[in-house]
């Protein structure tokens, strides 16, 4: 369930008198920017994503991110950002540039994404012998409005 529809999902339960608590993936990450949603709502929500606009150490990228855009990134800015900079690293990591052979690119490329590290903002992220990124996991609480690391 992505932020949208959970955000109805949670008008309508304290509509219809329940107390829920939910638990979901990077999926919920912008569920507090939905615009005419009682945030309060949200309060003890759980949700597994790479990333916290909330948390310092993120700090530089949130400022540039809201001077360029009006807006406060989510997980999905900021997967797309670690996304483009491991691209071009693998690149580089390949020795190919921006006139390579696309042929050359699509052999060297998927080996030189298994031997670069990331550390990106999502996390420290490598890739494994099927292309899949590896990465620790994380978990937040909407807590008083915030992402709190869980």
């Amino acid at each position: 369930i992505y932020y949208t529809p959970a955000s109805v999902l949670l008008k309508n339960a304290k509509d219809m008198g329940y107390d829920v608590k939910m638990m979901g993936c990077d999926g919920m990450d912008g569920i507090l920017g939905v615009e005419g949603f009682d945030t309060s709502l949200a309060e003890g929500l759980l949700l597994m994503t790479p990333f916290s606009a909330d948390d310092e150490k993120n700090a530089d990228f949130v400022n540039a991110y809201k001077d360029k855009y009006g807006e406060t990134p989510d997980q999905f800015a900021a997967d797309a950002y670690d996304g483009v900079h491991a691209v071009a690293e693998a690149l580089e990591e390949a020795g190919l540039g921006v006139d390579a052979d696309p042929t050359e690119v699509a052999e060297k490329l998927p080996k030189a994404m298994l031997k670069i590290t990331v550390d990106g903002l999502t996390g420290k992220l490598t890739w494994n012998d099927k292309g899949q990124v590896q990465k620790e996991p994380t978990a937040y609480v909407i807590t008083d409005g915030k992402y709190v690391q869980a």
